[in-house]
């Protein structure tokens, strides 16, 4: 795959068969369109995806905090797995949101592309206040002289999926959800840092994460998880949350996992955590005893899970 910093720095021979959006998450309805978009390209086009960052939503409404469902290295690498040959990251600035649609198309699509078609979703607007809908771009591929094809949203259990409910579906801990609809495990990625040590003394240690500031984290809990280290796959229970029984006064969000049968030292190395399960919500705990039974429970109620998942 060819990855292109700005819009600018592509070009070619072949004409382009062109899809646009920001595609955070790479869920199954981002798959679709951009699948369909590599088989209409046949032989005969150049099949470009051109995405922007930061979101739009970071650049127009600065005062609220956006969370990621993907960070740039993870909606790349999914990209390129779907199998995206030509990549375009273009910058979203506060100037470029405000070409309209009309200038979009004359002054930097039609001059910079030659394009023969344009796969969008459903539901895709582009331009100044996202004044381009698919009745205006069916009027601009009249006087531009490309085809448009649009894609039908991708449903699960009747529901259209998009990235604002995947958002909205882990922050609620629903997590098998959010899992469908993306299609792979929601992950939190990062390296393990040093935590104050506490889960040793109750034979419950853990590897603190740390993560991408921007990366959306669920909801405070204790999941099953699956982690990635070094290509090899493990089992285990990660907590999300701000440690109650042990920090009474801490607000700070916390991530650590405790992985079954491990015993390595991996201070400093990076981790993949895929979410798998959503068990109970964060408690506090009167004692760290009380603590250390609940965890047991914990642990028991994952391993059946996962070996009822393995049965089934």
């Amino acid at each position: 795959m060819k990855i292109y910093s700005f819009i600018d720095e592509f070009s070619s021979l072949s004409p382009c068969i062109l899809t646009l959006g920001v595609f955070d998450g790479v869920h199954m309805g981002h798959q679709k369109i951009i699948k369909n978009l590599i088989f209409r390209a046949e032989k005969k086009y150049c099949p470009v995806l051109l995405t922007f960052y930061p979101h739009p939503k970071e650049i127009l409404n600065p005062s609220k905090k956006f969370f990621y469902l993907n960070t740039l290295t993870e909606r790349i690498y999914k990209l390129k797995k779907i199998g995206v040959k030509h990549l375009i990251i273009h910058p979203f600035t506060i100037n470029f949101s405000k070409l309209s649609t009309k200038n979009f198309f004359k002054k930097i699509l039609h001059s910079k592309f030659r394009i023969k078609k344009i796969i969008t979703g459903y539901d895709s607007h582009i331009g100044k206040n996202r004044d381009g809908s698919y009745e205006e771009l069916r009027k601009l591929s009249n006087i531009y002289g490309f085809q448009l094809g649009k894609v039908e949203p991708y449903k699960f259990n009747k529901k259209i999926i998009s990235s604002t409910d995947i958002r909205e579906s882990l922050l609620l801990g629903n997590i098998q959800w959010a899992n469908k609809a993306l299609g792979y495990s929601y992950t939190l990625s990062g390296n393990v840092i040093k935590g104050k040590g506490i889960g040793s003394t109750i034979d419950f240690p853990t590897a603190n994460l740390q993560v991408n500031s921007k990366k959306l984290i669920p909801k405070n809990g204790v999941y099953a998880v699956k982690i990635n280290y070094l290509d090899n796959i493990y089992q285990g229970m990660l907590n999300i949350g701000v440690n109650p029984t042990i920090n009474r006064k801490n607000q700070k969000i916390n991530i650590e996992v405790h992985i079954f049968d491990f015993f390595e030292n991996i201070y400093g190395k990076k981790i993949d955590i895929l979410i798998i399960h959503m068990i109970r919500e964060e408690k506090k705990f009167n004692t760290l005893k009380e603590l250390k039974e609940h965890l047991r429970k914990d642990e028991i109620n994952i391993k059946k899970f996962f070996s009822c998942e393995k049965e089934n």
